[in-house]
């Protein structure tokens, strides 16, 4: 049985709406780890730093994610191009916004997220879609940010 995890813990963004955060690359670092440790899950990290003197892989601090590569990184965990997993979870630890023009919608916010020029983020009813087009059995979400249940 093959479990995969995809850990994201944003801290860095360039829109000045938004404040720089410190928990969610930490939480997402610990959440990765217990994954590995006792949920025999194969852990990808995003934004993922080397750690050098551990020679390990690890969350970082202040490294930036951007949309396309949060968007690329959730497509391969719920519909990859090599073997399918039975479980795979999503962990996203950041911002997240909403948009209310007529109808409300809930974004996660990645590094480079810009309300006023038109760039909000991953939509979350893009990530509906998704998780329902998948194949994977046991799809797991878990979302700390603002704004997750506006899908």
């Amino acid at each position: 049985m093959s479990r995969d995890a995809l850990v994201v813990g944003i801290n860095d963004y360039s829109y000045e709406g938004l404040g720089k955060l410190t928990a969610p690359a930490q939480d997402a670092e610990a959440i990765a780890k217990l994954l590995e440790d006792y949920g025999d899950f194969k852990v990808t990290r995003l934004p993922a730093v080397k750690d050098k003197p551990n020679n390990t892989i690890r969350i970082g601090q202040k490294t930036s994610v951007m949309t396309t590569q949060l968007e690329e990184a959730i497509v391969q965990l719920f519909k990859p191009k090599g073997k399918m997993p039975e479980t795979a979870l999503l962990y996203f630890s950041g911002h997240g916004l909403r948009k209310d023009r007529g109808i409300q919608e809930g974004f996660l916010a990645a590094s480079d997220v810009n309300p006023e020029q038109g760039n909000w983020g991953l939509s979350l009813q893009w990530l509906r879609r998704l998780l329902q087009a998948s194949e994977v059995k046991q799809q797991i979400i878990i979302l700390d940010c603002c704004y997750s249940g506006k899908c």
